[in-house]
């Protein structure tokens, strides 16, 4: 413990740009070591860089992989590690029999790696970030409706799953793409529970006071209900999102679809 209180002191006091730090995951039990990750990466302005022996908190926790072997001595291959998995596989990365020994019962299919940090946070406030495991579906790389052998798979390993996609919708009452209607169909099919936003996506719900406290920048403003990220006039990137989903109270969200489902869970 004295070593991750030194580490995160160090931190926090320097407020670096970026943070590099080897192995992060050791002596901290699987459903930590995100959660500490995290939190560094709140004291960096621009992110974290780390190496790891655990693919599946490197998947969990990151926006690009990277596998490096070593060709001879003093050098080294780097390259961009293939990210296409089969969920129950990463299930087992994971290390999910220990997450349900400390009472994680539950696992949300999210649309992607960004996702995971940011529904990590907005989990928090309704107090379930410790009871529901996080995989990310890898957007249109899986949300469609020949994913059944899949979906198949980790319902033999927990009956306990739930969904939550974007719905991507530019105006209200706009229907889903096939592709999307087809996950969701399918997802009814295999008994899971998927919830479509309401809301174009997870962006989409941020106030503007979050968003401020997050950037400390007044110019910053808050999506309309089906406004596409990239068109704001000032917009941050997904990866971002985690640090206002951090920033957002419990009674912004209360009375949304997206609150309600994660209260529900």
């Amino acid at each position: 413990m004295a070593q991750f209180i030194l580490v995160l002191a160090s931190a926090a006091i320097r407020k670096p740009a970026w943070i590099l730090i080897d192995e992060p995951e050791l002596n901290l039990h699987p459903s930590l070591q995100l959660d500490f990750l995290t939190t560094l990466g709140d004291y960096a302005s621009e992110g974290v860089l780390f190496a790891t022996h655990s693919i599946g908190l490197a998947r969990a926790g990151s926006e690009r992989i990277y596998s490096v072997r070593k060709v001879t001595e003093g050098q080294s291959e780097v390259v961009q590690f293939d990210n296409t998995l089969r969920l129950a596989e990463f299930l087992g990365e994971l290390s999910f029999s220990g997450y349900r020994e400390l009472g994680f019962n539950k696992i949300l299919l999210v649309e992607g790696s960004t996702e995971i940090k940011t529904i990590q946070q907005l989990l928090r406030l309704y107090q379930k970030d410790h009871q529901v495991v996080l995989l990310p579906l890898g957007g249109s790389q899986m949300i469609h409706g020949s994913r059944d052998g899949e979906l198949e798979e980790i319902k033999r390993i927990s009956s306990d799953i739930f969904a939550v996609i974007d719905s991507e919708r530019s105006q209200a009452n706009e229907p889903l793409s096939p592709q999307r209607q087809a996950f969701v169909d399918l997802c009814r099919r295999v008994g899971i529970k998927c919830h479509i936003l309401e809301r174009r996506a997870t962006e989409n719900y941020f106030t503007v006071r979050a968003i401020k406290a997050a950037f400390k920048g007044e110019t910053y403003q808050a999506l309309e209900p089906y406004e596409k990220l990239g068109s704001a006039t000032r917009s941050w990137g997904k990866s971002e999102n985690w640090r206002i989903a951090r920033e957002m109270k419990r009674e912004e969200l209360d009375e949304t679809d997206l609150g309600q489902f994660l209260s529900s869970l």
